[in-house]
Formats: structure tokens, C-alpha cells, sequence
């Protein structure tokens, strides 16, 4: 009766971190450089942020800054829109020429 009444399992924010440089195409260190710019309004260098990146791959430490910008991309429906064609996009590239395939093989034992 518990498991009914349980939220849904929300993303950690390193599930969140990772997937949106995921959508953005870009590594979770420009994830983090990106986020500085947005937070602080100033361009960081590698030295900067290094300090926060070691922490979110070795204790999963992720900043504020960087919790508000991924949320903030994630929550944006024209990403969204571009990573569900995305997949579509994969999906069918994938598995259409496998139909073919079948198909073909089929015939030919026929």
C-alpha cells in the first residue's frame, strides 16, 4: 500500500547535469562554465571552475549556480522539442534499415 502513495523519482541533480549537456551537445565542464556566466555575469577561466568540477566528479557536489542554469535549460520546451526529434530521428535511422532487411530476407525465403 506504501509504493501507491510514493512521488515519482525525481533526477539527482547529477542525472540533471548530465543531461543537459546532453541536449546541449556540449561537455558537463562547459555545463559549469556556462552556468558561471549566467549566475555571475562574467566569462570564467579553467582555474575558476576546476575547484567545483572536481567536486562534482569525485563527492557528486553539484553548485547552486550550476542546479539553477540546468534546471532552467531543462525546463525549456524548445530544447525539448529539438531532443525528442533527435531521438526520433535516431530511432528511425536505426531500426528502419533492419526493417528493410528483414524484409528483404523474408522474401528471398519465401
Amino acid at each position: 500500500m506504501r509504493t501507491l502513495f510514493t512521488k515519482k523519482n525525481k533526477p539527482t541533480d547529477i542525472q540533471r547535469v548530465h543531461k543537459a549537456s546532453a541536449w546541449l551537445g556540449v561537455s558537463e565542464f562547459q555545463v559549469f562554465c556556462d552556468a558561471w556566466q549566467a549566475w555571475y555575469d562574467e566569462k570564467p577561466s579553467e582555474k575558476r571552475i576546476e575547484p567545483y568540477f572536481v567536486d562534482f566528479l569525485g563527492q557528486d557536489a553539484v553548485p547552486f549556480w550550476v542546479r539553477n542554469y540546468v534546471r532552467l535549460i531543462l525546463n525549456r520546451k524548445d530544447l525539448l522539442a529539438k531532443e525528442k526529434k533527435r531521438l526520433y530521428v535516431g530511432v528511425l535511422t536505426y531500426y528502419f534499415p533492419l526493417l528493410i532487411f528483414f524484409i528483404l530476407i523474408m522474401r528471398a525465403l519465401l
